[in-house]
């Protein structure tokens, strides 16, 4: 069958040489070392052969995809390649005269557009993160050059953005609408996918695209085509040929600047190298699309790993080990037991609330009393916690200067809300682990990715601190300290 507004025809794993057995195995092995996946996609052949979603995501979430969008800039960039609007060798700041102001480092006049397509810029970090300011792009032509352009690999955001405002210079649309006039949209890509802005409303090139994990893959597939679309569109070459080959083979070696195994086989133009003559498009925290394109396969995963120092390792550790020695070049055998154990655990993903442990003893030390905070920065005060009557769940509350906070979370259940101060979509669950602790844990689910952790450790006489910890990109800095509770 075809699913809806999807290009992708739904079969079993079975059909396409890989048995069903294999993704429970990788699943089981997911949960067992507590890997927060929020998405998982399986394609071989053009066909779904796997497709599930830990709740609340589901197949119509937009997830942010954060360096994932810079594969997208590549493809932006192979279009007006072809178009003759845009040449590989010429220098960047050619096509940008406006910031040719005389002043700009020689080395970063020297730096063409293959360069920056190769994370070979003269710049040994991100240019926007050091010289702050509006314009990002000015940034990267207003920066000293910390080396010669078109040496070694060094990951620099600054640059894809910089080709992203080059993109929507030429076009006049948002990387994005480009995209879709071009191919995606008879692609069934989203209508409702986007990038986040920079301060001067251009297009966040190097990490803000939000979209569904169905997006990602029709996107990942243009690539294993060979830049063409298939189906009924099968005699479109959108992407030049020569330049699709290109993108996903390497172009610069980071063995040396590579932190895990797959970060050091290569880089293209905006795609990761891979194993087992893989690509892959990568963004932080477990955002992944990843090609192996002798097994005709796409795999997709949405994820937070941003608290586990090894999760996008260990995720490929276990596709290697449990998916990947099991391709079959024909198909399989029915398996129905398999396959409608499959859909069970399909059915039940869901991220996990944290254990729940009745203790009548912590409700009493805690529940409903106003706790006074010792002075801080963020002039937090009046802090309590509430717990509801029926025990399954309670509120953290409290003033500070930006007003009031309360925060709702749930005991062995998880309980969704929007993030006070931030205005970002939340679940929350607590625990109490002893007589004297209770942990909350935030997932911010939302333009941002991430987790809030609030542990409250009482002591007998009242008193007490608050722990809270961080695990997100950008802001929640309140939520990155202790703080000493008195009563």
């Amino acid at each position: 069958m075809t699913s809806d507004n999807c290009v992708f025809n739904k079969c079993t794993p079975e059909e396409e040489g890989l048995s069903s057995r294999r993704i429970i195995d990788f699943l089981a092995e997911i949960d067992k070392y507590n890997i927060n996946l929020h998405s998982l996609l399986m394609f071989r052949h053009n066909k779904i052969i796997f497709e599930g979603y830990w709740k609340p995501f589901n197949r119509n979430t937009l997830h942010r995809m954060f360096s994932v969008v810079k594969s997208f800039v590549s493809a932006g960039i192979g279009v007006l390649v072809g178009k003759g609007d845009i040449e590989l060798d010429r220098p960047v700041i050619d096509y940008f005269p406006e910031y040719d102001c005389g002043e700009i480092d020689e080395l970063v006049r020297q730096a063409t557009v293959r360069d920056l397509l190769t994370m070979r810029s003269p710049h040994e970090k991100t240019a926007f993160k050091q010289i702050l300011g509006n314009d990002y792009v000015k940034s990267f032509f207003s920066l000293k050059a910390k080396k010669v352009p078109g040496t070694a690999f060094s990951y620099d955001t600054s640059a894809t953005h910089t080709l992203c405002a080059l993109i929507e210079k030429i076009t006049g649309n948002s990387l994005i609408d480009f995209l879709r006039k071009e191919f995606l949209a008879d692609l069934g890509f989203s209508k409702d996918a986007y990038v986040l802005k920079d301060p001067l409303g251009r297009s966040l090139g190097g990490s803000g695209l939000m979209a569904r994990p169905l997006d990602i893959g029709i996107f990942a597939h243009v690539f294993l085509n060979g830049g063409a679309l298939w189906g009924k569109y099968s005699d479109r070459q959108v992407i030049p040929k020569d330049y699709a080959e290109a993108a996903v083979s390497k172009q610069v070696d980071t063995f040396v600047k590579g932190e895990i195994k797959e970060e050091k086989q290569g880089y293209g133009f905006k795609f990761w190298r891979i194993s087992n003559n893989g690509y892959m498009c990568y963004g932080i925290g477990g955002q992944l699309a990843v090609i192996l394109p002798d097994f005709d396969f796409v795999m997709v995963v949405t994820a937070d790993t941003l608290e586990m120092k090894n999760g996008v390792e260990r995720i490929f550790e276990i596709f290697w080990e449990c998916v990947f020695p099991y391709f079959s070049k024909k198909s399989l055998p029915n398996d129905e037991k398999s396959f409608y154990r499959l859909n069970e655990i399909s059915n039940s993903l869901c991220i996990k609330p944290l254990v729940f442990s009745d203790n009548e003893i912590m409700k009493e030390n805690i529940a409903d009393r106003i706790f006074n905070v010792e002075e801080n920065e963020f002039g937090i005060k009046d802090l309590m916690v509430s717990i509801d009557n029926d025990n399954r769940g309670g509120k953290i509350s409290f003033k500070s200067r930006k007003g009031k906070f309360e925060l709702l979370f749930g005991f062995g259940r998880q309980v969704s809300g929007v993030f006070p101060f931030y205005k970002y979509k939340y679940i929350a669950s607590g625990a109490f682990i002893s007589a004297n602790v209770l942990i909350i844990k935030c997932h911010i689910i939302d333009e941002e990715i991430g987790t809030v952790y609030f542990q409250f450790d009482i002591t007998q006489n009242g008193g007490g601190v608050l722990l809270t910890k961080k695990n997100v990109g950008l802001g929640f800095d309140e939520f990155n300290r202790i703080y000493i509770l008195k009563q």
